[in-house]
């Protein structure tokens, strides 16, 4: 199965952002129903997305990290950053990075508040 997040951006915006907007898309493509499905999917991040926020991220798939755990969401869910721009891939992947970072801290209840040093 594959997901084009072309779809669903807003307008010429070439920017994914807000936790709000990610989870008003999850319920567009209806991952909950597709969580259970034992087809892989494919994300599409458009070639020309120049930012593809961590909170967007967390917006759109932290529910499906929580139930699916990290190892069976990357095995069902593979995020292909599609731009040819060598420097915009780079950023792009920072931000899914972070975004899995944020939500593996969520799920390990680490934040910078209750960090031990």
């Amino acid at each position: 199965m594959k997901i084009d997040l072309a779809t669903y951006k807003k307008n010429s915006t070439t920017v994914y952002t807000g936790r709000p907007q990610g989870v008003d898309v999850r319920k567009e493509l209806k991952l909950d129903t597709i969580d259970k499905q034992p087809d892989v999917v494919e994300i599409v991040i458009p070639p020309d997305t120049t930012s593809f926020n961590p909170s967007f991220f967390l917006g759109l798939l932290y529910e499906s990290i929580q139930k699916l755990g990290i190892e069976k969401f990357k095995n069902k869910y593979h995020l292909i950053i599609s731009t040819k721009d060598e420097e915009l891939y780079k950023a792009i992947d920072s931000n899914v990075q972070d975004g899995f970072r944020n939500a593996l801290n969520s799920l390990n209840k680490r934040t910078g508040l209750n960090s031990t040093f």
